[in-house]
């Protein structure tokens, strides 16, 4: 049996059309009714609850690993869920680079599912399915607001210095507020 050599060649060719430096966070998803792959990443890598996540994707022809042609004509439309909640992106315009990204706030931890229909003209639709890990984030503590962590290469010394700081600040601002409207109620 002679396979064609484009199509020997085309199941180890690996698209990497989103500039990123760790290329194994790239998730794609692959039509091969349509011949369309899409791929999908987020930034910032770890998600914060309540702050902007960037949600990228590329749309590629799979014949020629090219981003798509006309894509004037295509129409993309994206769906965030964790299952209880919904949000909706209706209608959004793919660039002739084949790229388009959204912009959504994450309301809570955990894993939600990003769904995206793409949409050409005289071609079927292309529905893809895509998964984004929130990590659990512990709301500040008053007697600790700097916690320790690997991340931000926190030592002893600083904790310590944190804390007393935390607290003797506060402190001193009272006292100072208590001192001065006493002593203007005394030149009265």
């Amino acid at each position: 049996m002679t396979v064609p050599f484009h199509d020997f060649f085309k199941q180890y060719i690996a698209f990497a059309h989103i500039p990123v430096s760790n290329t194994s966070r790239i998730q794609e998803w692959t039509d091969s009714h349509n011949d369309i792959n899409i791929q999908f990443i987020y930034e910032p890598e770890r998600p914060i609850i309540d702050t902007f996540t960037e949600l990228v994707f590329s749309i590629q022809n799979i014949s020629t690993g090219n981003h798509i042609k006309d894509a004037e004509d295509t129409f993309a439309r994206v769906v965030v869920t964790n299952g209880q909640r919904l949000y909706k992106f209706e209608n959004m315009s793919v660039g002739n680079d084949g790229h388009f990204s959204v912009k959504y706030l994450f309301p809570d931890d955990g894993t939600h599912q990003v769904i995206t229909r793409v949409d050409k003209k005289d071609v079927s639709s292309t529905a893809a399915s895509f998964s984004v890990f929130v990590p659990h984030q512990s709301p500040p503590n008053i007697l600790n607001p700097f916690p320790t962590s690997p991340e931000n290469g926190g030592n002893d010394t600083s904790v310590v210095i944190s804390k007393v700081l935390a607290i003797i600040l506060p402190v001193v601002a009272v006292v100072s507020l208590i001192y001065v409207l006493k002593r203007g109620k005394r030149s009265k």
